[in-house]
């Protein structure tokens, strides 16, 4: 059957590529151009020899039979279900090869849309003749731009890992260090911040400019921006629940991937930079956790035309980061209350204690004083009763000399005037 050239026609794509791919890297590059022709160039065959096909029958068919008779009636059903009969068989065998095809040999999102273009193309043309099969072709494109962009995020993904084993074998931790510019103290820097909320309608959100102190982190966004990058080409509607639970599934992925990198360089005895290593991969965690994972739900959400939504949760997320710092803010404040007011009790237990001791050596030198003042009271008094002991001892001395005094005789005195007595000038 000649129909079937066109069928092969696709299925030769592979070979074209081989053919290319033989002259070097841009023979490479022509490869894949080779098979989006050859691909594209087959659906248009088909189409064509299909559409032929079906017009002619029916104008072959429809009007040899008249109308008036019972048995042209039925001849006349029996040939549209023939016709029938052979062009879903066309299409089933159509759909079954252009799948085989595109999950083999499309590996761009370009290459996807012009195919998606072509074969709904040849379902509208159809449609003329009865035989619209558009809705077959969701299934058949939808999961290879998942895919497409699935594999832009393990690559991301197993690159990050990949580097993060390496270096924790290694010991190193140069690698995981980056420049962090002046502007990355702000956050995203330039314009469209993402924690500000300041995020235009038609933009992505610039990425946080903090991650160039991470590399593997940024590494692993600049993935994730090339799968968001492909949904510019191709945007099915279809597969954005398909791409949201991938996009869930790689964050679960990472933060397990981040937390057994932490787990694996807190093991004692790791060799090398093991202090840095701990350093970057608890802060990597963490900004994963408080940066990079909301930025990423908000780009998806814009790549995916989800404006409004994606500014909610912005919102949201800004709204949460303020509560969340006012709540710190007042835990500092509590804590420094509480530090105050144990600082303040401090001081006045060391005033209270400081009091107590002066009061005390005060005292001490009160009852130091009295204890010396009794003293000298008492030294004073036996002085004084030794004074009166030695007074009275003398009394009593005076007293015996005067007796015994009394009691010697008395010698007469002469008497100078004496009648017998000579005179002093002599008697003449």
């Amino acid at each position: 059957c000649w129909i079937e050239g066109g069928v092969t026609k696709i299925g030769s794509a592979q070979a074209a590529a081989v053919a290319a791919s033989s002259g070097g890297d841009k023979g490479g590059s022509s490869g894949t151009s080779a098979q989006a022709e050859q691909i594209l160039d087959g659906i248009e065959r088909y189409r064509t020899r299909c559409f032929e096909i079906v017009t002619q029958f029916l104008a072959i068919f429809r009007g040899s039979f008249a109308p008036s008779t019972s048995s042209s009636s039925n001849n006349h059903d029996h040939s549209f279900s023939l016709l029938s009969m052979w062009t879903a068989r066309r299409i089933q065998t159509f759909l079954t090869t252009l799948r085989s095809n595109i999950v083999t040999h499309v590996n761009d999102t370009a290459t996807l849309r012009d195919a998606l273009d072509a074969a709904s193309f040849f379902a509208s043309s159809m449609g003329r003749v009865g035989a619209d099969f558009q809705p077959m072709l969701a299934p058949i494109f939808e999961p290879r731009l998942t895919d497409m962009i699935m594999g832009h995020w393990n690559d991301g993904l197993n690159g990050m890992m990949d580097t993060l084993k390496a270096c924790r074998d290694a010991g190193v931790a140069g690698p995981l260090f980056g420049t962090e510019t002046s502007s990355s103290k702000d956050g995203n820097g330039g314009s469209g911040n993402f924690d500000g909320v300041e995020m235009q309608s038609s933009r992505t959100p610039a990425p946080p400019r903090k991650l160039l102190a991470l590399p593997p982190l940024a590494r692993f966004l600049n993935a994730y921006l090339g799968g968001l990058n492909e949904l510019r080409r191709c945007l099915l509607p279809g597969a954005f629940p398909a791409i949201r639970s991938a996009q869930s599934k790689l964050i679960a992925d990472a933060k397990m991937a981040l937390q057994a990198n932490e787990r694996a360089v807190l093991t004692p005895g790791l060799r090398g930079e093991a202090a840095r290593l701990r350093e970057v991969a608890s802060k990597m965690k963490s900004e994963f956790y408080d940066c990079l994972e909301p930025y990423m739900t908000g780009c998806l959400e814009v790549a995916l035309g989800s404006v409004d939504y994606a500014m909610e949760e912005a919102k949201a997320a800004a709204l949460a980061a303020e509560k969340t710092r006012v709540a710190a803010e007042k835990v500092k404040a509590e804590e420094e209350a509480l530090e105050k007011a144990k600082a303040d009790a401090l001081k006045k237990a060391k005033e209270e204690a400081e009091a107590l001791e002066t009061a005390a050596i005060e005292k001490a030198k009160a009852e130091a004083l009295e204890k010396e003042v009794a003293e000298r009271i008492g030294e004073d008094a036996v002085q004084e009763e030794t004074k009166a002991d030695l007074s009275s001892t003398g009394a009593d001395d005076v007293s015996q000399s005067a007796a015994d005094k009394s009691t010697e005789p008395q010698q007469a005195e002469p008497d100078h005037f004496d009648d017998d007595s000579d005179d002093m000038y002599g008697s003449d």
